[in-house]
């Protein structure tokens, strides 16, 4: 069994997606309210029962950064004095000061790997999380900085780059992804016999927030090809009442929002699963040194 802890940051929205991603993880039984929304007004469908609770992976679940100084000199005397032993540590939306001072910080901590999600543009500047990976690299932590946090893949693409997103090493950021099962969402469908319309849908990874589950719910029992709502327009409409969390503010690398962003991804994880036309998303633009 791996074991995982969690940092946050003290910003409301930042311990919202944190929830989020642990109601998942543990799949907390009043977690998904995808069934009651439907337009049928029908009862649980139990889609996620056989979802593996991983409660007894997470170790700790903590907020840092409260009561810091605008800018803080030694990160460590404001970060945990003990935490137990883990495999993964995600940080999510923590002070900028306080991730720059994590790889010296846990070097020692026998973490094998860390997550540390971009949602939000002012969590993680460009600059910034290239300078942390170089120092992650240094201690010899592997890391990874998913923007948004459902595209974390253990396929090397546009927003999986070595030297940017992740580590020269990165294996245990793949084991993290497949013990979990979260990342860049992978779903499947059993068709009607016209293959016109959605019987049962399966999810086979979720985004981390638990998401795709409910927006693959929402397509069940509908016709692919619907003249009142298209397939993107029912999978747009789901995945903003969710709602996803990520930020509507433009990203200086994505050249548009991660939440927009999120949204291409399960979009076309579902349009490439149907056997449909990928839809290309704004072109990316990274830097990397």
């Amino acid at each position: 069994m791996y074991t995982l802890g969690i940092f946050y940051g003290i910003e409301e929205d930042v311990e919202d997606l944190t929830k989020k991603f642990v109601g998942h993880l543990i799949n907390d039984e009043k977690f998904c309210t995808a069934c009651e929304n439907l337009e049928q007004n029908v009862k649980c469908d139990h889609c996620r029962e056989t979802l593996k609770s991983q409660a007894n992976s997470i170790y700790f679940y903590e907020k840092i950064g409260e009561n810091v100084p605008n800018f803080i000199e030694e990160p460590e005397q404001f970060l945990p004095k003990n935490i137990p032993t883990v495999d993964f540590l995600l940080v999510v939306g923590i002070h900028q000061d306080l991730l720059m001072g994590l790889p010296e910080y846990l070097k020692k901590r026998e973490i094998k790997a860390v997550v540390v999600p971009v949602e939000n543009p002012n969590w993680v500047p460009p600059g910034l999380q290239v300078q942390v990976l170089e120092e992650f690299e240094k201690v010899g932590i592997q890391a990874a900085f998913p923007k948004p946090f459902c595209s974390l893949s253990t396929t090397i693409n546009e927003y999986n780059q070595v030297g940017f997103h992740l580590t020269k090493q990165h294996d245990l950021i793949h084991e993290f992804i497949k013990y979990f099962k979260i990342g860049e969402p992978i779903v499947s469908f059993l068709l009607s016999k016209d293959k016109k319309s959605i019987e049962d849908t399966c999810v086979i990874q979720s985004a981390p927030c638990g998401s795709t589950y409910y927006i693959v719910q929402q397509l069940k029992a509908k016709w692919i090809d619907n003249q009142d709502m298209s397939l993107n327009e029912r999978i747009s409409k789901a995945h903003h009442s969710y709602p996803c969390n990520a930020s509507m503010n433009q990203d200086p690398i994505l050249k548009d929002s991660i939440l927009h962003v999120g949204g291409y991804m399960i979009r076309n994880a579902i349009r490439k699963e149907l056997g449909l036309d990928i839809e290309e998303s704004t072109k990316l633009n990274y830097i990397i040194k």
